[in-house]
């Protein structure tokens, strides 16, 4: 099966659903690999020059690693949402055949929430790793715009991949036995 035949499908909205999620992973791809040039770039060519930059605004030489910790979780939090997006595309497939109760949907909602679970842990802690920068890169006129909570839709998203999935399997569980009897 090539990823040609992946976007095939009678249904419009599917195929819009997977247009959409394709494109949202090549973004994020994109953006990740985006981050590991900056990370290179940062570690090598451009250290120099940021440590100038911070000692400007009075901040301590060893805070471009903190800036490389930042890069790393927005890398991570990048990861995170392709892994979740994968996880939805392989949902949508079983849906396009016509057997959206199959036992590894179960498996990849709950595997979304862990997911999107970790994707609020790495957000909050990049948080605090912006918030240590933040004066900084006030001061150097700069500012981080990043806004990242612990909101209550995070909260609800994971509790629904969670039931979603105990109702995918026992729903796949239901349809085994069904064919069991008959």
């Amino acid at each position: 099966m090539t990823l040609f035949d992946k976007f095939k499908s009678g249904d419009p909205l599917l195929l819009a659903a997977k247009l959409i999620v394709g494109f949202g992973i090549g973004i994020m791809i994109f953006a990740m690999v985006m981050i590991g040039i900056g990370m290179g770039a940062l570690v090598t060519v451009e250290r120099a020059e940021l440590i100038a930059q911070f000692a400007k605004v009075g901040a301590p030489k060893n805070l471009v690693w903190l800036v490389a910790v930042a890069l790393a979780l927005g890398f991570g939090l990048l990861f995170l949402g392709v892994r979740f997006l994968l996880e939805l595309f392989g949902i949508m497939d079983t849906v396009g055949t016509g057997d959206p109760f199959a036992p590894e949907n179960g498996t990849r909602l709950s595997r979304m929430g862990w997911l999107a679970i970790g994707g609020q842990g790495v957000a909050l802690a990049l948080k605090g790793v912006v918030k240590v920068l933040e004066p900084y890169a006030i001061k150097a006129g700069k500012p981080i715009d990043l806004e990242f909570d612990l909101d209550m839709t995070g909260v609800l998203l994971v509790l629904i991949l969670f039931i979603l999935a105990r109702v995918f399997r026992h729903g796949a569980a239901m349809r085994a036995d069904l064919e069991g009897t008959v």
